[in-house]
């Protein structure tokens, strides 16, 4: 690391940190207040809005303008809600105690890993707040957790952030790389915590899975690695009702050893988060762009319900020796 580049690291810490502790000293109505005021600002960014309200109208179009407008605002709120929400559970186990309802089928599912003794993959969508699951499935559950998550390039910022995933004893395994780890702490017992929404290129190991009726790429790592080591899924995480933090649990309609492939279990783990989606449309991560790439073999029909943003998948999108290949071209 350069002398530059560290102390531009250090002058970004020290900008962050005085926010992080106001964070962790306001009470929970000052973070509502204070995520409502900034969604609303956000929504006013002509970008940040052409993303979120693209994407639920590719998701709801029987909605109107005016309701697509107020799901909208409220879910760049609740995205907001999401990092202070983090900050402020974190280091804080009578919080998590308080302010977190554990719903019975949870609380099975973690007997159930605990007597089976075979670990669990938890498999979260980007619904209410997601890392705050992590730290309720950490905290309730008693039992060896691993989690993978991204490096910051910043490595002061993320030595604090993952300093609040760890106060449950909670491994941190970093995604670039991250198969080794994940591969460890299956075979330790661990309850193996991922993501599941997000856009994989079909080279980097993703398929093609139905999402509110368009196909997006997602990755098959989860069932990969439940199938490989015959270790049982949920889909589960941490939404907001009623002012209290309310956890959900949903177990797959099948033992994982009757999945023909990778591609049938990731299907269905879409279609359970599609339905986690939709009893909480505001909740969810409506900022990503999560229908950016169309299947070449798309029908015309299909490619015009994508939102403005995407586009047909590229050969590089498919193709692990294209620039190989077009690196011999030249």
């Amino acid at each position: 690391m350069t002398f530059f580049k560290k102390l531009r690291y250090l002058i970004e810490f020290a900008l962050f940190y005085p926010l992080y502790l106001i964070v962790k000293n306001l009470p929970l109505c000052g973070l509502r207040f204070f995520a409502t005021v900034v969604g609303w600002g956000m929504y006013q960014v002509p970008y940040f809005r052409k993303v979120v309200n693209e994407n639920l109208a590719a998701a709801f179009p029987e909605k109107s303008k005016s309701e697509i407008k107020k799901l909208g605002m409220l879910n760049l709120s609740s995205l907001v809600m999401t990092a202070l929400e983090f900050i402020w559970f974190s280091d804080s186990p009578e919080r998590i105690e308080k302010h977190v309802r554990c719903c019975e089928d949870f609380l099975a599912c973690i007997q159930r890993a605990r007597e089976d003794k075979k670990g669990l993959i938890f498999v979260s969508p980007h619904l209410g707040n997601w890392e705050l699951a992590g730290l309720m499935v950490s905290h309730y559950s008693g039992l060896p957790f691993a989690v993978v998550a991204r490096t910051m390039n910043n490595p002061y910022l993320n030595n604090l952030v993952n300093s609040g995933r760890r106060f449950t004893s909670t491994k941190v395994i970093p995604a670039k790389g991250a198969v080794k780890g994940m591969v460890k702490a299956l075979k330790d017992g661990c309850i193996m915590a991922t993501l599941v929404d997000q856009n994989t290129r079909a080279r980097d190991g993703g398929v093609f899975v139905d999402f509110f009726g368009l196909p997006v790429p997602t990755a098959t790592v989860p069932a990969f690695f439940a199938r490989k080591f015959n270790v049982p899924v949920c889909i589960g995480g941490c939404s907001r009702e009623n002012g209290y933090y309310t956890s959900f649990v949903r177990y797959l309609s099948k033992p994982t050893s009757e999945y023909a492939d990778d591609t049938e279990m990731t299907q269905e783990l879409m279609k359970l988060t599609e339905e986690l989606v939709r009893q909480h449309p505001e909740q969810y991560l409506w900022f990503y762009q999560r229908f950016r790439y169309i299947p070449k073999e798309a029908p015309e029909s299909l490619i015009k319900r994508y939102p403005a943003y995407a586009t047909v998948a590229p050969e590089r999108f498919y193709r692990k020796d294209y620039s190989q290949s077009r690196s011999s071209q030249n």
